[in-house]
Formats: structure tokens, sequence, C-alpha cells
């Protein structure tokens, strides 16, 4: 499981959402005097300014409670790491995770900007099934719709169903809940919505090049000797495991752990397309010898051992650091 769940808005009015999608980090606005106060770990001067931002007549507790709040969000959101955070764009549920790179601060009209970068915010579940706000349950959009700047998600039934949703998985050990069956309103015919998932696609081309590429490569001489290659299970037995390898590699190559692109996505760049490697490139196509991997990999892989292959480029990788350095 994931470490938390959070909600978030992005700045007043969502400000800087943009900004976080396009390069990939959460974030919140804070006042410059609030964000000095909270960089130098001072809560009695971030207590004063809030007390001084208070409308007249707020009892203090609330102005404490208030400070304690937006002193610790910000805490919160630069030390988090492999976190989940959800955002939601218009009809899109976006969600990334933080990593481990240090926090970024920059100015911006009177305003400091507090962001943690994160994995590349995604509007689709590991299994690349859209999530489109219609077809989340109402039961989880409840839950999603918050008005606050940053919502943990405390209720554990509710985290399992969101990294259930994340991932992909079947939600009906939720959906079929009473509780939940009412709020949808199945008892009047109501029904969720339903997006396509794009793996399919790519699972089907993949299968097909394995086709392909077998039926091209038995051994025959060709100006020069093919390999023979074969595929050592049934196309249904090699179709379930390309689709387990997706879910198992998280959408990564497995090789340079970069983002694979699936057919049909957005912004779709075709030497990052999803294919099916041979760990073992003397081997067959059967399922403990297959990876997945971007397409340019797989090109430029050959018909190199994959450990070898890995080597050649983890040389290339530090030579274009130390030549940058």
């Amino acid at each position: 499981m994931a470490g938390e769940m959070f909600i978030a808005m992005t700045g007043d009015a969502n400000e800087l959402w943009g900004d976080c999608l396009r390069r990939n980090v959460v974030a919140l606005g804070y006042d410059k005097p609030y964000f000095d106060a909270w960089q130098s770990g001072d809560r009695d001067e971030f207590l004063r300014l809030q007390t001084l931002a208070a409308a007249r007549g707020t009892i203090e507790s609330d102005i404490k409670a208030r400070a304690t709040l937006w002193f610790n969000r910000a805490t919160r959101i630069t030390e988090s790491e492999d976190d989940i955070w959800f955002h939601r764009a218009e009809n899109d549920l976006y969600w990334a995770t933080t990593s481990s790179a240090a926090p970024i601060f920059e100015e911006y009209d009177g305003k400091v900007m507090l962001a943690k970068p994160v994995s590349s915010w995604s509007r689709r579940n590991r299994r690349t099934v859209a999530l489109t706000w219609n077809s989340i349950h109402p039961k989880a959009k409840d839950y999603l719709t918050t008005q606050q700047a940053v919502l943990r998600v405390a209720d554990p039934s509710m985290k399992e169903y969101l990294e259930a949703l994340v991932n992909g998985d079947d939600l009906g050990a939720w959906h079929d809940r009473p509780e939940w069956k009412k709020r949808l309103g199945s008892e009047r015919g109501r029904t969720l919505g339903g997006n396509v998932e794009l793996s399919e696609l790519v699972l089907t081309r993949m299968l097909m090049t394995i086709r392909e590429t077998v039926k091209n490569a038995d051994g025959r001489q060709v100006l020069r000797t093919l390999k023979d290659k074969k595929l050592l299970c049934s196309e249904a037995e090699m179709k379930a495991h390309l689709a387990h390898l997706m879910t198992e590699q998280r959408g990564l190559c497995a090789i340079t752990k970069l983002p694979m692109h699936v057919d049909g996505q957005e912004a779709l760049d075709y030497d990052m397309l999803a294919s099916a490697d041979r760990i073992d490139s003397n081997g067959h196509y059967e399922p403990k010898n297959v990876q997945l991997v971007c397409r340019f990999v797989n090109f430029w892989k050959c018909a190199q051992e994959n450990g070898k292959f890995i080597e050649l480029l983890d040389r290339v990788v530090a030579n274009r650091l130390e030549a940058a350095g």
C-alpha cells in the first residue's frame, strides 16, 4: 500500500494547477510573510500574522487552529514522499505520487509556491482506464469533493478504495455494499459510467507483433539466417501475461523505468510505446522470458543480452553526467 493519500486544491481557485500539471509537482501558495515564518520554523510569528488577518470577532481558539493547520500543511506537502495525491480538474480525476526529490520554492505575485515533485500526473488508472468524474462512484465523489486546500484521506476503507481505483482493481467489494448502492440510486436503475481500457489496444498490438515476429522468424535463410523464435504458450496466456506485466511494472519500462506510452493516449510518442521484449534474446516468447519496454529500447537492444545492454546504458548515462559536470 502507498504511504498517505491526500486530496489537494492547488492555490487560490486552483491557480497553480497549470504549473502542477506542466511541471509534475503538487503545490500550494503562501503569502510571503507566512512563508518566511514557516521556513524559519517560527510558529509564534505565523500565529501573529494569522491573528492580524482574522476577521473581527473571530475567537482565539479558531485563529490558533487555522494557524496550526496552515503551518502543518506547508510541512506536509514539502516533506511528502511516496504519498498519492488526487486533484479534480473539470471532468477528470488526476493522481500522482510524490517523489524523494527536494521541494521547490518560487516567488510569484507576492506569494511563494511550495511545491513537491511528483510522478507524472495521470488521469488514467494503472490499467489505462480513464478516471472521468462520471465514472466515479457518488460515495467516493462525496469524499473527493472538498473545499480544503489539503485533505488527508483518513478513512481506512476509503483509502483502500482509492488505491484500488488507482490500480484498476475490481471495486465490487465496495460498490455491492448496501449504503453504496443506496447512494448511487441502484434501486432507481442508476449505473456508473464506464471508460475504455487503452491497455486492451496495446495488448492486442503487442500480441499481433509477437505473432508476426514468430511467423517470420523460423530459422529460414534469407541472405542471412533468421533466428528461430517461437511462442511457447497460447496467445490467450501470453495476452494475460502482458496484462499482468502492465500492472506489475506500473506502466514503466523494465529497463529504463521511463513511463511507457499506450495506443490512443494523449501526446502519444511512438518511440515510448509499450513493447514486448524477450529478456534472453536467444530464447523464445514465453511468460518467464518476456518483459515490457519502451519501443525504442527494444529496437536499440536488438539481440543484445539483457544485463549487458543495461550495463552499456549505465555507461552512457555516467559518461554524459561526467561530461556535463
